[in-house]
């Protein structure tokens, strides 16, 4: 079953991009995708606003973080401010930390690297739908290694223990569950059920799920 099967309406895509080139390709490859609708390429942040000021608004906002006028991370914020149903999705080259955390705490919901392939990229906006939170291999280790355990005063029933976030960052660092276990000494039916647990507390059934909601919950730093 597609999609387009399960989701009746295509997602809507706008591209904020000032490579003409990359980003008319983008969009024309995203098209061949029958689940996705990508209407419009933006070569910057003003000349979108313009459009969402006649009262179209996207699903999702694709922004490339280096454009002519408005930054996109300036960018990000103001659509979510004005638009919060909107998700943006970061799709640029820089993977530096301070980026990536610059732009998930600007709103966007998901960090992508132009590197990814067409596949992988059609995957995260459906992770996005679903509301996930993708990141590229490449920015995910250091976004899950700030996890730190909650303040003593925090709700106790959605604090991380030290374990949970060793487990999470270990799947961060591609370790598998028997992987973990060696690392951790523990056996992995251990690692299960911190994972359950570590699932459970963040209402969350992914790893990128559980990066969002430790965003919100002020668990990441």
């Amino acid at each position: 079953m597609s999609r387009t099967e399960i989701n009746s309406k295509p997602v809507t895509i706008w591209i904020i991009e000032d490579n003409l080139d990359y980003g008319e390709q983008l969009a024309e490859e995203l098209n061949l995708d029958t689940s996705i609708r990508c209407n419009h390429h933006f070569c910057s942040f003003e000349e979108a606003a313009l459009m969402l000021d006649k009262g179209e608004v996207p699903n999702i906002v694709m922004i490339d973080l280096n454009l002519p006028e408005k930054q996109g991370i300036e960018a990000i914020y103001e659509i979510r401010k004005r638009f919060p149903a909107i998700q943006c999705i970061v799709l640029t080259v820089s993977g530096q930390r301070r980026t990536v955390f610059d732009a998930l705490r600007a709103g966007a919901a998901g960090y992508l690297l132009k590197s990814e392939s067409l596949e992988s990229i059609v995957t995260h906006i459906h992770e996005v739908v679903g509301g996930g939170v993708p990141l590229s291999s490449t920015v995910t280790p250091f976004v899950l290694d700030s996890l730190r355990i909650s303040p003593p005063n925090a709700d106790d029933d959605l604090a991380l223990s030290e374990r949970e976030a060793e487990i999470l960052s270990s799947l961060a660092d591609g370790c598998s569950r028997t992987e973990i276990g060696v690392k951790l000494c523990i056996a992995t039916v251990t690692v299960d059920y911190h994972l359950r647990g570590l699932f459970t507390k963040l209402g969350t059934r992914s790893t990128t799920g559980a990066v969002a909601k430790a965003f919100r919950l002020g668990l990441l730093k």
